[in-house]
């Protein structure tokens, strides 16, 4: 059996997951008022529980929370469908003003994020900085024993392996909040990765570069 993911010590990332609710009036079927929202499905339990309560005091409103992931939900959100959705990744100024209704940002969840690694024989005792896990992605750092983290983990005998990388797919939040915080510790990240998904008032689709 494999051993547990264990996680970096110094790579916690922090985000306000934002909602973006559209003034479009919500789906009704006949006395039974149906809302529909899509976004990250990281929230999904929390949201799940919330509809569930407010159902109780509310039986004439339904809430559906489908996690199609934040890229797509952006998306629906400015053509204009469902009633609400939730992701990580800001819509910006230039993309509200194409969308057919009036968008309203609010922070609802705050959650943390952190890089995690599985390499047998260190357990949890390796410690890694910004810059190094941003070096990492960028494949300038290659195996476990590269003369950068061994310098952070004094003592630890570090394995002469290649570091393989796992990620998400393309459009999650969690691939947007990590690459904007590798950007801000990372300078060259920013430059060669940031440039390319970082939408900085561009009228585009959402998508990250980096992913997790």
């Amino acid at each position: 059996m494999n051993q547990p993911l264990q996680k970096s010590s110094r790579c916690a990332c922090a985000f306000f997951l934002l909602c973006a609710f559209l003034a479009s009036p919500p789906v009704k079927a006949q006395s039974q008022l149906s809302i529909v929202s899509t976004g990250s499905s990281l929230p999904m339990p929390l949201y799940n529980a919330w509809n569930d309560e407010y159902n109780k005091t509310h039986p004439g409103v339904q809430v559906r929370y489908l996690p199609l992931g934040t890229g797509e939900s952006v998306n629906r959100i400015l053509a204009g469908t469902g009633d609400f959705g939730g992701g990580e990744a800001i819509i910006t100024d230039a993309d509200t003003k194409g969308a057919p209704s009036r968008i309203l940002q609010l922070p609802t969840v705050l959650l943390g994020i952190v890089v995690i690694y599985h390499t047998p024989g260190i357990g949890n005792r390796l410690h890694l900085t910004g810059q190094v896990i941003a070096e990492i992605f960028l494949g300038k750092i290659k195996s476990w024993n590269d003369p950068a983290i061994a310098k952070l983990n004094p003592g630890v005998h570090l394995p002469d392996t290649a570091i393989a990388v796992l990620h998400r797919t393309e459009g999650k939040g969690s691939s947007y909040v990590v690459s904007d915080y590798l950007s801000k510790v990372s300078p060259e990240f920013l430059a060669k990765v940031d440039a390319a998904y970082r939408r900085n008032g561009r009228s585009e689709k959402p998508r990250t570069a980096l992913k997790i």
